[in-house]
C-alpha cells in the first residue's frame, strides 16, 4: 500500500493506540482524519501532525454517526483506509453491580454498533478505491473473557464474530476491500495500567509467560 497517497479515518484517535496510529500514518505521508469525542484534545493533537484533520464525534449517538459519514462523503471522498479503534471499558464484576445492564448498553453503543454502521455506510465509498481497507480493533478478551471487564469482553466477542461474517460477505461479493482484525496485545495504555493496578502484573510480565 502506498501510504503517501492514502487517506485514513481513525476512530478513538484522541488518545492511546488510536493517537499513536495517527502519528504513524502521518509520518508515512498519509492524510489522517482523526475522530474522537473530546474536541479540544483532538484539535491539539491534530495540530501537531502533518496532513491531519479532526472531526469531533460521539460514536454512541446515531445522529452524530450520520453526520460523520456525511462529512466524510463531502470532504474526504479520497478515503481508502478506515481504522475502527474506538472503545470504552468499565471495570466491575457480574452480579455485584446494579448498573451492569446500563454499562453493557453504553459499551455496545460505543464498541460494537459504530463498527456496523461505519462499515455499511463507508464500504460503497471505499469500493471505488485501490488499496481499500478496513482495520477493526478487537482484543484477546473476545476469545477468553476478562471477568473484571465482562461486558467489554462480550462487545469484543460480538465484534470478532461480526468481522468473520463481514469478511465472508466481502469474499462472496468479490469485493476489492480488504478487512483486517487487529487483536491487540496488552500495551502501555491507561486501560492496561488499570489492569496492572488490579492484578499486580505488568503487561510485559504477562506477555513473557
Amino acid at each position: 500500500m502506498n501510504f503517501k497517497e492514502s487517506t485514513i479515518l481513525i476512530t478513538g484517535a484522541g488518545t492511546g493506540m488510536g493517537l499513536e496510529a495517527a502519528k504513524w500514518f502521518s509520518e508515512q505521508g498519509s492524510r489522517v482524519v482523526m475522530v474522537a469525542r473530546n474536541e479540544s484534545r483532538l484539535k491539539d493533537e491534530a495540530a501537531k501532525l502533518k496532513n491531519a484533520s479532526y472531526i469531533a464525534c460521539d460514536l454512541s449517538q446515531q445522529d452524530q454517526l450520520h453526520s460523520l459519514v456525511e462529512n466524510i462523503k463531502l470532504n474526504f471522498r479520497d478515503l481508502n483506509l478506515v481504522f475502527l479503534n474506538a472503545g470504552v471499558a468499565t471495570h466491575y464484576a457480574l452480579l455485584d453491580n446494579s448498573q451492569a445492564y446500563e454499562t453493557s448498553l453504553n459499551e455496545m453503543l460505543t464498541n460494537f454498533h459504530p463498527a456496523v454502521y461505519l462499515t455499511h455506510h463507508l464500504a460503497p465509498l471505499l469500493e471505488l478505491k485501490e488499496d481499500a481497507t478496513f482495520i477493526i480493533t478487537t482484543s484477546g478478551v473476545a476469545l477468553a473473557p476478562d471477568l473484571s471487564h465482562p461486558t467489554y469482553s462480550a462487545t469484543k466477542a460480538a465484534l470478532h464474530n461480526y468481522i468473520l461474517g463481514l469478511r465472508l460477505v466481502l469474499e462472496r461479493k468479490k469485493s476489492s476491500i480488504k478487512l483486517y482484525e487487529l487483536m491487540a496485545p496488552l500495551v502501555d495504555l491507561l486501560f492496561q495500567r488499570l489492569f496492572y493496578r488490579i492484578l499486580r502484573y505488568h503487561p510485559a510480565q504477562l506477555l513473557s509467560v
